[in-house]
């Protein structure tokens, strides 16, 4: 299977508020390579026509893919984790110093707010307004 990757360079620099510099673009290029995994994750039931690579060719659906894996990107630069694992730790003690609160801790935080925690809310928006993440309603 083909790793698909939704942005590049050229494409943060268009969306972000602030350019990436080319100093660090094999960084940025891993960023956007795991945004884009978060991307196809967040909208892997959604209904979209595709390429043979399985690219979206709708494109407006392609442009939003593009920036919320950019908006995803933009906001581990801001955070400084990419990974995600600041946002599950909560508060760290060494001996009698304690870093961060007992507030930050995940444990009661809705799957949504622990997703919005990990990759901001913004690619979320994008994602929705675009059509690509709906709401399931049951009627009972």
């Amino acid at each position: 299977m083909v790793m698909r990757v939704y942005a590049v360079l050229a494409d943060y620099n268009e969306v972000a508020e602030e350019e990436w510099t080319a100093d660090d673009a094999d960084t940025l290029h891993k960023r956007l390579r795991a945004a884009s995994v978060e991307v196809e994750k967040l909208t892997r039931r959604s209904r979209y026509a595709t390429d043979e690579d399985g690219f979206p060719t709708d494109p407006d659906i392609s442009d939003a893919f593009t920036e919320a894996t950019c908006a995803i990107a933009e906001y581990w630069a801001i955070t400084d984790d990419p990974t995600g694992a600041d946002t599950v730790d909560g508060a760290v003690k060494i001996g009698s110093v304690s870093l961060g609160t007992t507030s930050s801790s995940t444990e009661n935080l809705s799957a949504i707010e622990k997703l919005q925690r990990r990759i901001g809310s913004r690619a979320l928006d994008i994602l929705t307004n675009a059509g690509l993440i709906r709401a399931a309603v049951a009627h009972t």
